[in-house]
């Protein structure tokens, strides 16, 4: 396969996996940075893909557009689109709940806020700070007192 042919079977993908119109501008911008196309080997590859009929084109002024052909893809019935709106609006109700919390989480009015997290773990620091203090202070007295015994 040659790189002519991997540069035009690469383009085909990509205007079937985005399935939206682009103009050989755009998929060159898209393209040439992880793939290292040039732009007129993307424009030749798109006007071949458009004479075989892989991809459709359309002229807007000096403009030309080219999309995937939409008959390669299937048909999708008023049932499967209900069920997918569904879907969304469930999603959708889920994503505001979960930002809802966040953001009472961060202004502290949730049930459980970061300032209700951090205390027991402040609480827990200062009684080690002390048990330090406490046995550095230990220490000190018994060498005070040991000390001059042991001479």
């Amino acid at each position: 396969m040659s790189k002519k042919d991997n540069g035009a079977a690469l383009i085909l993908a990509y205007l079937n996996e985005k399935n939206r119109p682009y103009s050989a501008q755009d998929v060159f911008s898209n393209l040439q940075k992880q793939h290292g196309l040039g732009k007129t080997a993307v424009v030749k590859a798109m006007e071949l893909l458009a004479l075989e009929g892989k991809i459709k084109e359309k002229i807007y002024g000096k403009q030309k557009i080219y999309f995937a052909d939409q008959a390669q893809f299937k048909d999708v019935n008023d049932a499967d689109l209900k069920s997918m709106d569904h879907q969304i609006s469930e999603l959708s109700g889920e994503v505001q709940s979960l930002t809802q919390s966040c953001r009472q989480l961060d202004a502290g009015q949730g049930e459980e806020s970061t300032r209700d997290l951090i205390y027991p773990l402040t609480d827990v620091f200062f009684f080690f700070a002390y048990l330090s203090y406490s046995h550095a202070l230990v220490n000190f007295k018994l060498s005070y007192v040991i000390a001059p015994i042991c001479k």
